[in-house]
């Protein structure tokens, strides 16, 4: 009997093709929570869009015209985080020069490009945020470089098995031998 851990399989709303000289995984956004933000993104643009509507033919003040410029900002954030939900998808390449981590087809933050020679180590970590009666975890693929610096490589998974799906085939790939890291996930 080996002592070796079984593979993780592939998870939902991810795909893997081993290209030969390269690795690729594809991960969609695209959840249950971007249903329900889509409804409140429409309910809060339509308030500030009637809010504007009624004040903009009256002589309102510039502080009342001013005042919900916030609320517009939020909303418009809040728009493009739901567009991107429905149609980004997370690409990540890994040959043996870099790993490389992209958004598309809606730009977004958390593109990079790492050097594959420079890694030691890769792991999964698990952040935690706490709210007043709740809290919520998500996940970040992270690497231990040569030189000892500890680096992001991919965050915000809500799924703690893509994100140890994506360390199990990098390593693999880049034939690096797991060991345990402080503080990774058990």
């Amino acid at each position: 009997m080996s002592d070796a851990p079984i593979d993780i399989g592939l998870p939902e709303k991810m795909s893997f093709t081993n290209h030969g000289t390269y690795i690729e995984f594809v991960r969609k956004w695209f959840g249950s929570k971007f249903v329900f933000l889509t409804g409140f993104v429409f309910i809060w643009n339509g308030f500030l869009y009637a809010f504007y509507g009624e004040i903009a033919g009256d002589n309102a003040e510039l502080f009342v015209l001013l005042f919900p410029l916030i609320h517009v900002g939020v909303g418009i954030g809040l728009t493009y985080y739901v567009i991107a939900g429905w149609l980004n998808r997370t690409y990540v390449f890994a040959d043996k020069q870099r790993i490389e981590v992209r958004h598309r087809p809606i730009p977004w933050i958390g593109a990079r490009k790492i050097e594959a020679l420079d890694l030691k180590q890769l792991y999964v970590k698990e952040k935690v945020s706490r709210s007043n009666n709740s809290s919520s975890h998500s996940y970040e693929v992270r690497a231990v470089t040569n030189s000892g610096k500890n680096i992001k490589i991919l965050g915000g998974l809500e799924d703690q098995e893509q994100a140890l799906f994506i360390e199990q085939e990098i390593e693999k790939h880049l034939k690096i031998k797991n060991a345990p890291v402080r503080g990774e996930v058990g």
